[in-house]
């Protein structure tokens, strides 16, 4: 399958949604942005549920819209998942996922269903009406009656918002096995980072109505043009797979893709696919190395950029080879240490978040 190119332009009195993407033909692009940025309004679009829309729709070399063609909701076949599920109340959860699958319009078995339920991990709530769930347990069943109709495409718009922390961390597992499994490209909607940096390989991230960005993630999470490098916002992502155990101290090496290593809590499987959430509040700077230090993970880099100053705060890129981290140091700091670019420093990360497939 082929990457799907969508340029959407939707004009109302009060709001405009103007969007150029390309949605990868499997994984998770995640669609980030501030309420009342469009992302809603974009799923809708891309559903055919929006009125007056122009623009381009290619999906998988099919044609969703053009100038001359305007294919039906129904003919676009999309699975769509809501902030609340929107479980029919009169139906088990079997019923519900049965509906699903009556909605295939190939009547095809692409999709396994005691694979999903399992997956999902939902078989002992089957004889349970909406009600008797959770928020979590909710959602869980939403996502697979979507999917039982082997949707072209997937659509999750903020299924977490109305979920307390609790009911988040419960779902979010299950999310990121769909990721590992899902051969059909998914959207997911969020004004929540870490949600992104756990669930999605590419991201659009929209401002006032404007696509202002639309690629890698961990690219986004650096650059100037997609905003999200800021005092307030500022994370990086690494990719790597564990390369040590030392079990007793209960850590993990990890080495990424490009050549640094980080020691990490935990035992994990030797040539595990980790994903290094780092975030620049946790990193700090020294121009030479530490001795005697707690800290464990040190390694040389370059200053490259000055992303954002705030606050008597500033954000700064650091090059490590081939992977960048940002840091968030005082001003002061940054005077003293006379961080000017090119400089070469040591990067003391405090703290790594690990999350793997």
């Amino acid at each position: 399958m082929s990457a799907s190119e969508c340029c959407i332009r939707l004009r109302r009195r009060s709001f405009c949604v103007e969007a150029d993407f390309v949605i990868p033909s499997r994984g998770v692009l995640g669609i980030f942005g501030h309420s009342g940025s469009g992302k809603t309004t974009l799923l809708r679009c891309l559903a055919g549920l929006e009125k007056d829309v122009q623009g381009v729709i290619r999906v998988n070399g099919e044609t969703w819209l053009d100038e001359n063609k305007i294919l039906s909701s129904q003919k676009r076949n999309i699975g769509y998942v809501f902030q609340e599920g929107r479980l029919f109340p009169h139906l088990t959860v079997k019923g519900n996922l049965e509906y699903g699958a009556q909605r295939n319009p190939e009547n095809s078995n692409v999709v396994d269903c005691s694979h999903l339920v399992e997956l999902l991990n939902i078989e002992h709530l089957l004889g349970r009406y909406s009600y008797q769930l959770s928020g979590g347990e909710k959602q869980r069943v939403a996502i697979g009656r979507a999917l039982l109709k082997n949707p072209r495409m997937l659509l999750l718009d903020e299924p977490l918002a109305s979920l307390d922390e609790g009911r988040k961390q419960e779902i979010l597992p299950y999310l990121e096995r769909l990721h590992e499994e899902l051969n059909i490209p998914a959207l997911y909607v969020s004004h929540n980072i870490e949600e992104m940096l756990r669930l999605c390989d590419d991201i659009l991230v929209m401002r006032q109505g404007k696509s202002v960005f639309n690629g890698n993630i961990c690219d986004a999470l650096v650059s100037p043009q997609s905003s999200l490098a800021t005092v307030n916002n500022a994370v990086v992502v690494l990719e790597g797979s564990v390369s040590k155990q030392e079990k007793e101290f209960n850590i993990s090496t990890i080495h990424t893709v490009n050549g640094n290593q980080f020691q990490v809590p935990g035992m994990m499987a030797i040539g595990k696919h980790v994903r290094l959430i780092i975030f620049a509040s946790d990193v700090s700077l020294a121009v030479n190395r530490a001795s005697g230090s707690s800290i464990l993970n040190i390694i040389k880099g370059r200053v490259s950029a000055v992303l954002d100053r705030k606050d008597g705060r500033v954000l700064l890129r650091i090059d490590c080879r081939r992977d960048i981290v940002l840091s968030l140091i005082s001003m002061k700091s940054f005077e003293l240490l006379q961080l000017d670019l090119d400089k070469e420093v040591y990067v003391q990360v405090k703290a790594v978040v690990t999350h793997g497939s």
